[in-house]
């Protein structure tokens, strides 16, 4: 009967082949699952036509949304972002503060927001909105055909204008932010 003697060379290699493999087994799934499956936010906003990409921006336990739209396919702005919103502070256990829309609007809806935003934050600061809503149809009736329109949400609301070829679209908080702190103005 012979006897083989197994050398430390040997034992070395052994462990090292079975650490590996078992390395393998056990955190390869794990290893799989973290390179190549997307990030969950991910898929839920693949299925979302209007939205095109996002980006999140945490700060401490707050979180910003940066999100470019597809204009053409957004009706209503409430309800394609409101949506989105929910999704993130479930999946990451912090409150949006704010919702920034690359959007590249044209010069007339620019200044059409310009003079509606004195409105909006009238009715932020009284919580009045049928004034707000008064202003938005004269700017309308003013600016010609168009879909001006003030979406108002939970936390936040949601400015769409659109008129012809081109769109603007704005999220702003529901609620003034000053926090009771009084602000004036004068010289210096």
């Amino acid at each position: 009967m012979s006897r083989k003697y197994w050398s430390l060379r040997r034992i070395f290699i052994v462990v090292l082949v079975f650490s590996i493999t078992t390395g393998l087994l056990f955190g390869g799934g794990i290893l799989v699952e973290r390179l190549f499956r997307r990030n969950p936010l991910q898929k839920w906003v693949k299925a979302v036509p209007e939205v095109e990409s996002f980006q999140l921006r945490e700060k401490g336990s707050e979180l910003s949304i940066h999100v470019k739209l597809n204009t053409k396919r957004v009706d209503n702005l409430k309800e394609t972002l409101e949506p989105l919103i929910r999704e993130v502070q479930a999946k990451k256990h912090k409150n949006v503060t704010e919702v920034l829309v690359d959007n590249q609007p044209s010069e007339e809806l620019g200044e059409v927001y310009y003079k509606l935003s004195f409105a909006l934050e009238e009715a932020k600061i009284t919580g009045k909105y049928s004034a707000l809503y008064s202003m938005l149809q004269s700017l309308q009736n003013e600016a010609g055909p168009g879909d001006f329109r003030v979406y108002l949400g939970n936390n936040f609301l949601y400015i769409q204008l659109k008129k012809q070829n081109h769109a603007y679209f704005k999220v702003v908080p529901r609620y003034s932010s000053n926090n009771g702190v009084v602000m004036e103005g004068g010289t210096g």
